[in-house]
């Protein structure tokens, strides 16, 4: 190999690695599962794992949803999708606020298989 063809070498690597990057979507489908991973919880209990959850199969960003999963007993909540991002066939579905006085919360949800839809 010589030395010109190392920069395109290593453009076409780039490329590859860019092409599974996450990228956003506005829209996905499910296939009604998902892992629920809250912020606010793991701050207070740093080594909580996901907790299983029942999600609509299509979430939209801007959406709130209904979600459901154990935690001392069946809990029924909302969720509001504030952004959605995709890889291979997983997604990350997020809910972002911000918390009077106090720093910015992500409870997110991660989904696979996941399929986006726009």
């Amino acid at each position: 190999m010589t030395n010109r063809s190392l920069p395109i070498l290593a453009l076409l690597l780039a490329f590859a690695s860019n092409a599974s990057a996450q990228s956003p979507a506005e829209s996905v489908s499910t296939d009604g599962s998902g892992e629920l991973r809250r912020a606010s919880e793991a701050m207070i209990k740093p080594k909580m794992t996901n907790i299983s959850a029942r999600i609509p199969g299509v979430i939209n960003k801007g959406d709130i949803i209904q979600i459901q999963y154990e935690d001392s007993g069946s809990v029924a909540d909302s969720f509001m999708v504030t952004g959605i991002t995709i890889q291979g066939d997983s997604c990350a579905i997020e809910s972002r606020r911000t918390m009077p006085n106090g720093p910015e919360i992500r409870d997110m949800i991660y989904a696979k298989p996941c399929k986006k839809l726009k």
